[in-house]
Protein backbone atom coordinates (compact mmCIF):
# COMPACT_ATOMS: atom_id res chain seq x y z
CA UNK A 1 0.00 0.00 0.00
CA UNK A 2 2.69 2.07 0.72
CA UNK A 3 4.39 2.01 -2.43
CA UNK A 4 1.33 2.30 -3.99
CA UNK A 5 1.01 5.88 -2.65
CA UNK A 6 4.73 6.15 -3.39
CA UNK A 7 4.32 5.77 -6.94
CA UNK A 8 0.84 7.88 -7.15
CA UNK A 9 2.98 10.56 -5.22
CA UNK A 10 5.56 10.31 -7.91
CA UNK A 11 3.51 11.02 -10.75
CA UNK A 12 2.31 14.45 -9.76
CA UNK A 13 3.88 16.68 -12.38
CA UNK A 14 4.18 19.71 -9.27
CA UNK A 15 6.53 16.77 -7.19
CA UNK A 16 8.60 15.72 -10.58
CA UNK A 17 9.38 19.58 -11.28
CA UNK A 18 10.10 19.93 -7.46
CA UNK A 19 12.72 17.13 -7.38
CA UNK A 20 14.82 17.59 -10.83
CA UNK A 21 15.43 21.15 -9.62
CA UNK A 22 16.24 19.66 -5.78
CA UNK A 23 18.99 17.38 -7.86
CA UNK A 24 20.68 20.55 -9.50
CA UNK A 25 20.72 22.05 -6.10
CA UNK A 26 19.43 25.86 -5.07
CA UNK A 27 19.38 27.88 -7.62
CA UNK A 28 19.62 31.87 -7.33
CA UNK A 29 18.38 33.92 -9.85
CA UNK A 30 21.26 35.48 -12.54
CA UNK A 31 23.19 38.47 -11.79
CA UNK A 32 21.55 37.84 -8.15
CA UNK A 33 24.36 38.69 -6.17
CA UNK A 34 25.23 41.62 -8.53
CA UNK A 35 22.16 44.19 -7.90
CA UNK A 36 21.87 43.00 -4.29
CA UNK A 37 23.90 45.99 -3.14
CA UNK A 38 22.07 48.49 -5.74
CA UNK A 39 18.63 47.44 -4.11
CA UNK A 40 19.78 47.73 -0.65
CA UNK A 41 21.25 50.86 -0.89
CA UNK A 42 17.81 52.10 -2.84
CA UNK A 43 15.20 51.01 0.47
CA UNK A 44 17.85 51.99 2.59
CA UNK A 45 17.08 55.78 1.18
CA UNK A 46 13.72 55.09 1.03
CA UNK A 47 12.37 57.13 3.51
CA UNK A 48 10.55 55.74 5.95
CA UNK A 49 6.89 57.08 7.12
CA UNK A 50 6.39 57.88 10.59
CA UNK A 51 4.08 56.46 12.47
CA UNK A 52 0.81 58.91 12.83
CA UNK A 53 0.69 60.40 16.39
CA UNK A 54 -2.89 60.46 17.75
CA UNK A 55 -3.53 64.13 19.90
CA UNK A 56 -3.64 63.94 23.16
CA UNK A 57 -6.70 64.53 24.82
CA UNK A 58 -5.77 68.06 25.86
CA UNK A 59 -4.99 68.69 22.32
CA UNK A 60 -8.72 67.37 21.12
CA UNK A 61 -10.56 69.66 23.71
CA UNK A 62 -8.55 72.37 22.30
CA UNK A 63 -9.39 71.54 18.63
CA UNK A 64 -13.42 71.82 20.11
CA UNK A 65 -13.50 74.74 21.54
CA UNK A 66 -11.39 76.58 19.12
CA UNK A 67 -13.75 75.18 16.05
CA UNK A 68 -16.87 76.40 18.63
CA UNK A 69 -15.36 79.84 18.46
CA UNK A 70 -15.47 80.43 14.82
CA UNK A 71 -17.61 83.69 13.66
CA UNK A 72 -20.68 81.34 12.73
CA UNK A 73 -21.00 79.58 16.10
CA UNK A 74 -20.36 82.02 18.36
CA UNK A 75 -22.81 84.39 16.57
CA UNK A 76 -25.19 81.90 17.44
CA UNK A 77 -24.25 81.68 20.82
CA UNK A 78 -24.53 85.15 21.50
CA UNK A 79 -27.88 85.30 20.24
CA UNK A 80 -28.95 82.37 22.42
CA UNK A 81 -27.37 84.61 24.75
CA UNK A 82 -29.42 87.81 24.33
CA UNK A 83 -32.84 85.72 23.79
CA UNK A 84 -32.16 84.07 27.28
CA UNK A 85 -31.65 87.04 28.76
CA UNK A 86 -34.29 89.26 27.14
CA UNK A 87 -36.43 86.43 28.09
CA UNK A 88 -35.44 86.64 31.91
CA UNK A 89 -35.81 90.55 31.67
CA UNK A 90 -39.29 90.76 30.60
CA UNK A 91 -40.23 88.05 33.32
CA UNK A 92 -38.94 89.55 36.07
CA UNK A 93 -40.47 92.90 34.97
CA UNK A 94 -43.49 91.19 34.67
CA UNK A 95 -43.11 89.67 38.10
CA UNK A 96 -41.55 92.70 39.52
CA UNK A 97 -45.12 94.71 38.50
CA UNK A 98 -47.31 92.53 39.46
CA UNK A 99 -45.66 92.84 42.93
CA UNK A 100 -46.21 96.68 43.15
CA UNK A 101 -48.78 97.78 45.85
CA UNK A 102 -52.40 98.83 44.17
CA UNK A 103 -53.55 101.94 45.13
CA UNK A 104 -54.72 102.21 48.69
CA UNK A 105 -58.73 102.83 48.46
CA UNK A 106 -60.74 103.58 52.10
CA UNK A 107 -64.08 101.27 52.24
CA UNK A 108 -65.18 105.13 52.99
CA UNK A 109 -65.25 105.99 49.47
CA UNK A 110 -66.91 102.38 48.08
CA UNK A 111 -70.51 103.10 48.31
CA UNK A 112 -72.79 100.29 49.63
CA UNK A 113 -74.80 99.19 46.47
CA UNK A 114 -71.24 98.78 44.81
CA UNK A 115 -69.87 96.41 48.07
CA UNK A 116 -73.24 94.71 47.81
CA UNK A 117 -73.12 94.02 44.04
CA UNK A 118 -69.51 92.48 43.94
CA UNK A 119 -70.32 90.40 47.00
CA UNK A 120 -72.94 89.43 45.25
CA UNK A 121 -71.22 88.27 41.81
CA UNK A 122 -68.20 86.62 43.51
CA UNK A 123 -69.79 84.80 46.27
CA UNK A 124 -68.36 81.88 44.92
CA UNK A 125 -64.95 83.23 45.55
CA UNK A 126 -65.25 83.77 49.26
CA UNK A 127 -64.34 80.90 52.01
CA UNK A 128 -67.45 80.30 53.97
CA UNK A 129 -65.88 79.83 57.31
CA UNK A 130 -63.79 83.24 56.75
CA UNK A 131 -66.76 85.14 56.24
CA UNK A 132 -68.34 83.63 59.34
CA UNK A 133 -65.10 84.74 61.41
CA UNK A 134 -65.14 88.20 59.88
CA UNK A 135 -68.83 88.98 60.65
CA UNK A 136 -68.24 87.71 64.09
CA UNK A 137 -70.88 86.47 66.94
CA UNK A 138 -73.61 89.23 66.06
CA UNK A 139 -74.45 87.67 62.56
CA UNK A 140 -77.01 84.45 62.54
CA UNK A 141 -75.48 81.45 60.86
CA UNK A 142 -77.15 80.85 57.52
CA UNK A 143 -77.37 77.44 55.91
CA UNK A 144 -77.02 77.19 52.29
CA UNK A 145 -80.19 76.16 50.57
CA UNK A 146 -79.50 73.20 48.53
CA UNK A 147 -82.13 73.55 45.55
CA UNK A 148 -82.95 70.06 44.83
CA UNK A 149 -84.25 69.74 41.11
CA UNK A 150 -88.03 68.76 39.89
CA UNK A 151 -88.32 65.35 39.67
CA UNK A 152 -90.80 64.16 36.97
CA UNK A 153 -93.06 61.14 37.05
CA UNK A 154 -91.87 57.75 36.70
CA UNK A 155 -94.13 56.04 33.74
CA UNK A 156 -93.68 52.82 32.81
CA UNK A 157 -92.56 52.84 28.87
CA UNK A 158 -94.41 50.47 27.00
CA UNK A 159 -92.34 47.56 25.56
CA UNK A 160 -93.11 46.64 21.96
CA UNK A 161 -93.68 43.16 20.75
CA UNK A 162 -90.81 41.33 18.73
CA UNK A 163 -93.17 41.30 15.93
CA UNK A 164 -94.35 44.77 15.76
CA UNK A 165 -90.53 45.41 15.75
CA UNK A 166 -89.82 43.38 13.05
CA UNK A 167 -92.10 44.86 10.86
CA UNK A 168 -91.22 48.42 11.79
CA UNK A 169 -87.56 47.28 10.52
CA UNK A 170 -89.16 45.80 7.22
CA UNK A 171 -91.23 48.51 6.60
CA UNK A 172 -87.89 50.92 7.00
CA UNK A 173 -85.44 48.50 4.95
CA UNK A 174 -88.45 48.80 2.29
CA UNK A 175 -88.18 52.68 2.25
CA UNK A 176 -84.32 53.18 2.00
CA UNK A 177 -83.10 53.65 -2.02
CA UNK A 178 -80.22 51.92 -3.21
CA UNK A 179 -79.07 55.67 -3.94
CA UNK A 180 -79.49 56.67 0.10
CA UNK A 181 -77.51 53.67 0.80
CA UNK A 182 -74.29 54.37 -1.37
CA UNK A 183 -74.90 58.36 -0.36
CA UNK A 184 -74.22 56.83 3.25
CA UNK A 185 -71.37 54.17 2.52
Amino acid sequence: MKEELKDELNDLPFLKKMKEQSASGLQVPKHYFKHLPDEVLRKAKEPVPQPVRQPSWLERVEQIVASWLQPRYALAYASVLALVVAGIWFLNKGVSEANQPMAAVSLQEISDEELFAYVSDNISDFDHDLVMETAGPELPEIKPQVKTKPSLPKMAAPKPEVEEMEKYIDEVIDEIDVEDLEELF
